[in-house]
């Protein structure tokens, strides 16, 4: 009965959502941050990476295996404006009932100054929203795996506070020598208190699918996301600020047309990794929808592109990444993880001192 009723209770969710959620807004978005160095080096939303790192569950709960247990992993970004947000996130096997994983993320942005319509000061207000999942996952014979978070949502914006639940599902097929491929489907959920009595909206939706291939003589990795699949066309086109345009010689208005290879190409996110001496790790990644969407097109400079390093010292992993959003800069990221059961003495066993044969026999 239980397994027939998640189903169910997921498309009772997400129907009004997704719905609603095509060709207008969403809210939540903070829910597509990305909640690691790692990922943010490779350009954001690279899903088809299991290797053992923590860092990478919160984009793929299906990932959750017991190689992560005990492994806590914390993260800190330092956003745009002063805007500040972070993740601390740990995963435990229990022996009865599986792979279990924890996090917390929360973004702050800040003091706001309030003023009335005529420009008057009135003093000033704050920003923040936070969540909290709690991930399961299994695997399915050799290669195959699923699993799912369940995400509390709480959002303050001035005087307007909002609640929501959502879920992400994944599944994963995982080779340990070659490939690795990666479905999720993230945020199907509603608000449960909208900011405005009974004006709900939808939440950042969104079909993913991610490959990754390692090298067999090179310590490289090749991965590769496709993102908002159930949105085909990821252009915008603001109707209110963008002029017709007229052709010269008829005077009539031409009818905006979509470049199909440009729709395509907004959904890809392309990334690499190579180690080396198994210690150090460089990352680079390309986002060519960040790109299009915010590059200035007199001086595209490196918009779109990311890159980052890793290093493990010891019991620890320490991550950095650079991403550039906008001309203006980029963002920086740093994450770091380790396994607190290394850090856990084992009591040693007392023996008790050996009898000397010699003296009992005298």
């Amino acid at each position: 009965m239980q397994n027939r009723l998640l189903p169910i209770l997921v498309f009772l969710l997400t129907a009004n959502a997704a719905l609603a959620q095509l060709g207008g807004s969403s809210t939540y978005s903070f829910l597509d941050l990305t909640a690691s160095a790692r990922n943010a080096a490779m350009g954001g939303d690279q899903i088809a990476i299991k290797d053992g790192d923590l860092d990478m569950l919160y984009m793929n709960p299906s990932i959750l295996d017991s190689s992560m247990h005990m492994y806590l992993a914390t993260d800190f970004t330092n956003f745009y404006g002063g805007i500040n947000y972070g993740y601390i996130g740990y995963a435990h096997t229990f022996d009865k009932i599986g792979n279990m994983g924890f996090g917390v993320m929360y973004a702050n942005y800040g003091e706001f100054t309030r003023a009335d319509v005529n420009g008057t000061q009135m003093g000033s207000f704050s920003a923040n929203e936070m969540l909290a999942h709690a991930t399961y996952a299994r695997g399915f014979g050799k290669f195959f795996s699923a699993g799912a978070h369940l995400k509390l949502i709480y959002s303050q914006l001035a005087e307007y506070n909002s609640f929501g639940m959502a879920f992400d599902l994944a599944a994963t097929f995982h080779h340990p020598k070659n490939w690795t491929v990666s479905l999720v489907a993230r945020n199907l959920g509603t608000q449960l208190k909208p900011y405005v009595a009974g004006q709900y909206e939808p939440l950042p939706i969104s079909l993913d699918i991610g490959v990754s291939h390692k090298l067999k003589y090179i310590p490289l990795r090749l991965s590769m996301t496709i993102v908002d699949l159930q949105k085909p066309d990821l252009t915008y086109r603001d109707p209110t600020n963008s002029e017709p345009e007229v052709d010269p010689l008829t005077g009539e208005v031409n009818e905006y047309k979509v470049n199909i290879g440009d729709a395509i190409m907004r959904h890809f996110i392309f990334s690499t990794e190579l180690t080396i001496a198994r210690r150090i790790f460089l990352r680079a990644g390309y986002n060519y929808g960040r790109r299009q969407e915010f590059k200035v097109a007199s001086k595209p400079a490196t918009v779109g592109f990311s890159w980052g390093i890793g290093i493990k010292v010891h019991r620890f992993t320490i991550a950095y990444s650079r991403a550039t959003y906008h001309l203006a800069g980029g963002t920086n990221q740093i994450s770091i993880s380790t396994n607190l059961g290394k850090h856990i003495p084992i009591p040693k066993r007392k023996r008790k001192p050996k009898k000397d044969k010699k003296k009992d026999d005298e």
